[in-house]
């Protein structure tokens, strides 16, 4: 065995830490409109309030107050609006987590615009170079099962348990099984929307996997999926799905906004 191996295995740590807390800070695109207010997280925890031309970076968690839309601007091109009372965190480049909320994405005009992809509530959904409004809202029984999970003992945590089909899942996942409720019985969102997440394709097609199953959706149609254990389906007409941004906020970007990331003239405000 080389004597040298723990401090080279050290050194490959630590350059691999490294490179994670590189990436985050990263630019990947600016606010290019904005009706209300919004605030950034840093990967660090301070708070930042953002305003147009503000640069939003990877590991930011964006948080959207009551009646606010919030339009980015992402380096290859596409916009995304966020809705009111609407949690994103940047988590890539061309990947985000969407813990709650109202989403719109409007694909870029350029055809080279690689994959994009938004994780809501362990759904996946693979934007491809699709248009289309999002509206997720966690179930509360899942909410729980992770506090739950979160809670219980390390030697409880690391076991795993079995399912009915013989595979090994966590266990906050098999307290989900058994408490999740029915879609009618769950209290419903504004609107009428029981929890899940919902899908309107403006344009393109957009595919929604989790462990329940995959379905692709085309434009024009809408679709639901409860939680993460029941597969997405298409819905045959909208649910209630509503996403009214103010009349300023086009379909296309702002006059003098190329989708670039550079530096802000704005002035942003940061918490410490």
């Amino acid at each position: 065995m080389n004597p040298h191996s723990p401090l080279i295995a050290s050194l490959l740590a630590a350059l691999s830490l490294f490179g994670a807390q590189a990436r985050a800070g990263t630019p990947v695109g600016e606010v290019t409109q904005m009706s209300g207010f919004v605030m950034a997280v840093k990967a660090g925890g301070a708070p930042k309030v953002l305003s147009s031309q503000s640069v939003v970076e990877v590991g930011d968690t964006l948080m959207s107050e009551r009646d606010t839309y919030v339009r980015l601007g992402l380096a290859d091109g596409r916009q995304i609006v966020l809705g009111p009372d609407t949690r994103l965190r940047i988590a890539g480049a061309a990947s985000f987590d969407l813990a709650t909320g109202q989403l719109q994405v409007v694909a870029a005009g350029k055809p080279a615009a690689g994959r994009l992809t938004i994780e809501a509530g362990d759904t996946t959904v693979d934007a491809g170079t699709g248009s289309f409004d999002l509206f997720y809202r966690p179930d509360p029984a899942v909410a729980l099962a992770r506090r739950a999970y979160a809670q219980a003992s390390l030697a409880l945590a690391a076991s795993a348990v079995r399912s009915d089909a013989g595979t090994a899942m966590p266990i906050w996942e098999k307290v989900a099984q058994v408490n999740i409720p029915s879609v009618p019985s769950a209290p419903a969102a504004p609107g009428g929307l029981a929890p899940g997440l919902y899908v309107h394709v403006i344009d393109g097609l957009i595919n929604l996997s989790n462990k329940g199953g995959t379905q692709q959706f085309a434009a024009g149609q809408f679709g639901y999926t409860a939680n993460f254990l029941q597969p997405p389906v298409i819905v045959p007409a909208n649910p209630g799905l509503k996403f009214t941004p103010p009349p300023t906020f086009s379909a296309s970007a702002p006059s003098g906004t190329g989708g670039g990331i550079g530096k802000s003239a704005a002035i942003d405000c940061e918490v410490r």
